[in-house]
């Protein structure tokens, strides 16, 4: 029964229009109400009332939670907070908004978005902040909302364009900014210093036209470090000081990433589904997909914030 009703839920996401997942009388225009708390409560309280969500206290934490750990400002002066509900029948929204302005985590917004989600519906924020951010991706179009005095005129904007949400999560909806990438000229002491640097585990190597060619990982660089034949002595007495690591130092600036860097990757195109990046890390046994434009290297998919974002 748990899995025919997730299949379910989630069938319902397909094909429908951002504008079905509320009604004018979930906008509260020109809320009264000036603090985080305050507003989040009223839009709980309405989608409770309404549509029966559960305990509203538990949705208040559970929202506080994730507007706690950052990332509901999607643009400037539009927060997007949610939560998850095991009591929420369907996916719904409330819209709240001001032109003075309410402080939801560390955001000054103008617009605030309430998402409500059942548990058993993993990719249904996403698509949902997906369909909210082309509604909302005009020049002036927060402040214009801000604006507005009337709960239909607002909901006459989110519908106009029959503006629907994807059918399914792509890569680039996911996809993080690559931060720091290595060049093909670059040698394994430049490696060495942007893996310490960024506390990262894998880089990816890029040639002159941003091209991916390959990735270097810690794993190799230990593998560098321990040579083959050293993983199967039983005494390791002699190397009790790292003796093969200073072999490494020695040869750090002349050895060139070329001869070190992998090409067996996770990797997906911008616009395939999501799903497939999960599929590339788990059979790739990594924890990063790399987002291409054909060749080119335009974000990265991590495992921990795919996790976060997806079961989360």
């Amino acid at each position: 029964m748990h899995k025919e009703t997730s299949i379910r839920l989630n069938q319902s996401l397909r094909n429908i229009r951002l504008t079905s997942l509320f009604k004018p009388e979930d906008i509260i225009p020109g809320i009264e109400a000036t603090t985080q708390d305050e507003v989040i409560r009223v839009m709980l309280e309405k989608l409770a009332l309404r549509y029966g969500i559960g305990n509203v206290d538990d949705a208040m934490a559970e929202v506080k939670d994730r507007i706690d750990k950052g990332g509901v400002g999607i643009a400037p002066g539009l927060v997007v907070p949610h939560a998850r509900l095991p009591q929420a029948p369907r996916l719904r929204l409330a819209i709240a908004t001001s032109q003075e302005g309410v402080m939801i985590g560390e955001d000054l917004a103008h617009v605030i978005i309430l998402i409500v989600v059942p548990v058993d519906m993993p990719g249904a924020y996403m698509q949902t902040l997906q369909g909210i951010a082309k509604a909302c991706d005009r020049p002036g179009a927060v402040e214009k909302l801000a604006a507005m005095t009337s709960a239909e005129a607002i909901w006459q904007h989110f519908d106009s364009g029959g503006n629907r949400l994807p059918d399914h999560l792509e890569a680039r909806h996911i996809m993080a900014e690559v931060v720091v990438s290595l060049r093909e000229s670059d040698n394994l002491a430049r490696a060495i210093d942007l893996f310490l640097e960024h506390n990262a585990s894998e880089l990816p190597v890029l040639d002159e036209d941003d091209e991916l060619v390959g990735v270097v990982t810690t794993t190799q660089l230990v593998r560098v470090c321990m040579p083959e034949y050293l993983m199967w002595m039983d005494d390791m007495t002699p190397f009790l000081n790292f003796e093969p690591f200073a072999e490494v130092i020695r040869y750090e600036s002349s050895t060139w990433l070329n001869d070190i860097m992998t090409d067996e990757y996770a990797q997906v195109a911008e616009d395939s589904p999501a799903i497939l990046a999960m599929k590339e890390i788990g059979s790739k046994q990594t924890n990063y997909a790399y987002v291409l434009r054909d060749r080119k290297l335009v974000g990265v998919i991590r495992l921990h914030e795919f996790l976060r974002r997806v079961l989360r």
